[in-house]
């Protein structure tokens, strides 16, 4: 379920650059996207579990700022980053919010975490240098790289504030009022009436040889459903098999999809040291994965589903 679903994140990456090379910016596709995925959990809530749309006044300042950072920020800064960059190192970018967790569990709250975090640090600092190509003067985009950076720690910041709103009510609920309030900032940043409907109306360019583009209407109706939702759910049916580490290793093959994907429908490719550079990240992340269980063998609280 979780490969699936990490294979539906790297494509509805993949699809959204294709929108944004359309001419859909970054801030109304994530605008959009939200919006369509709240209508959706809306539905999924009051068929599944109507007590969901019960809220304590206590919570709201919570679900607030959850909504801004997990379903806003994330996603905002995820699409910023593959719109400057390979969408393959985007997505690895952001996976580097395990690191950052495991340092904040280490540091910020004085839990115990295993000794190995030292060795994912080193991992993921030398495959970012061989990703970045740093002797070569920075290779990357700086725009893009700082947008992916801050996007890893905006998703460690959900995935910490997703752990802490579990406490409390079930993730569909969760998800559903972050998407309700991600919605509403940014129709307060963006108004509806200066949205671009227009560009839903412009065909992309094919993705393959002998096809046909497909209009972004349809792009972002994919990246809903098929991008979002569907991927959300698979992952949460994973959760509760896998339990919250091992699912979250499998969660590496993401940026393995995307750099393939990309390849297949974008002719993305990478340089073979930015290739062993992401593969040293991704050996770092599992690394942290496996440091964050304390010395009795306790492990953390569930992280919920990605965001982006």
């Amino acid at each position: 379920m979780y490969l699936v679903a990490a294979f539906l994140f790297a494509l509805n990456g993949v699809i959204a650059k294709n929108a944004m090379n359309a001419g859909l910016d970054p801030m109304h596709l994530t605008q959009l996207r939200n919006a369509g995925a709240m209508v959706l959990l809306v539905v999924v809530v009051a068929s599944t579990r109507p007590s969901g749309f019960r809220v304590r006044p206590s919570e709201l300042p919570f679900l607030i700022a959850y909504g801004v950072v997990a379903f806003t920020l994330v996603q905002f800064l995820y699409f910023v980053t593959i719109s400057r960059l390979n969408v393959g190192i985007g997505t690895l970018l952001a996976f580097l919010a395990p690191v950052i967790v495991a340092l904040w569990l280490r540091f910020g709250r004085r839990t115990a975490v295993r000794n190995q975090i030292w060795v994912a640090i080193g991992l993921t600092i030398l495959g970012l240098a061989l990703v970045a190509q740093v002797w070569d003067g920075l290779a990357l985009d700086p725009v893009g790289l700082l947008a992916g950076l801050a996007c890893a720690v905006a998703l460690a910041l959900y995935w910490l504030l997703g752990e802490s709103g579990q406490q409390h009510r079930d993730s569909v609920s969760l998800s559903m009022w972050g998407f309700v309030f991600a919605s509403v900032a940014w129709a307060i940043v963006a108004p509806w009436w200066l949205f671009p409907w227009s560009t839903l109306q412009v065909t992309a360019a094919p993705m393959l040889d002998g096809t046909d583009g497909l209009p972004v209407w349809g792009i972002m109706l994919w990246g809903i459903v098929m991008g979002t939702v569907a991927p959300f759910l698979l992952v949460l049916g994973s959760l509760r098999r896998l339990g919250a580490q091992r699912a979250g290793i499998v969660a590496t093959t993401e940026p393995l999809w995307a750099f393939l994907i990309g390849f297949v429908l974008l002719g993305e490719s990478v340089a073979s040291v930015q290739l062993v550079g992401g593969l040293l990240v991704l050996a770092g992340v599992i690394v942290a994965e496996t440091s964050r269980g304390s010395a009795d063998g306790v492990v953390p609280g569930e992280l919920p589903p990605p965001a982006e």
